[in-house]
């Protein structure tokens, strides 16, 4: 069995142009996903990156247009904010000495920025991606802002062995009171 987990890792120390430049790619992919909802959802089915004019690098372009076409390009008519997303084959995890860092493409090339490792749970899990483990499979990368700081949210698929057991556990959802 397959369980996805989504490392929320905090760029460390960037300085301005950086932010402006994360910030203006964040931009450019909402202005493409608002500017592929105008057309008809037949014609964004055919949509390839060769047919779209963007400033966008072509990774970050076809993730937008997947985006598009999917079930988010369906349900709303303008999206607020779309942030950056690259598949697992665009971006790459690195480490000198004791800091990690990651590269991915951005409006102004491929970039490599230094993450800080908060959780002591991320670090094994990081170096196990590093030491390519067959047990874990890259996901995409997705560059968000919380509160004026900016993070990849990078999602990792584990293999986790099927638990046997004879005892069954009930979850009630949406309770306040718990039995």
């Amino acid at each position: 069995m397959q369980v996805t987990t989504t490392l929320k890792l905090k760029f460390h120390a960037l300085n301005a142009v950086k932010v402006a430049m994360f910030a203006e790619t964040t931009a450019a992919c909402t202005e493409l996903g608002n500017e592929l909802l105008k057309l008809p959802i037949k014609e964004r089915k055919k949509l390839t990156t060769a047919q779209v004019v963007t400033p966008l690098k072509s990774a970050l372009a076809n993730q937008v247009i997947r985006h598009c076409k999917g079930k988010a390009g369906k349900k709303v008519k303008k999206f607020k904010l779309l942030p950056p997303e690259v598949n697992c084959q665009n971006w790459r995890l690195f480490k000198v000495g004791d800091v990690y860092s990651v590269s991915f493409p951005t409006l102004f090339g491929v970039k490599r920025v230094p993450i800080a490792v908060k959780s002591r749970h991320w670090q094994p899990i990081l170096d196990r991606l590093l030491a390519n483990d067959e047990s874990l499979t890259e996901g995409t990368l997705k560059l968000c802002q919380f509160k004026r700081k900016w993070y990849a949210l990078i999602s990792i698929a584990e293999e986790v062995p099927d638990v046997i057991a004879d005892n069954r556990v009930g979850v009630d959802r949406g309770q306040n009171q718990i039995a």
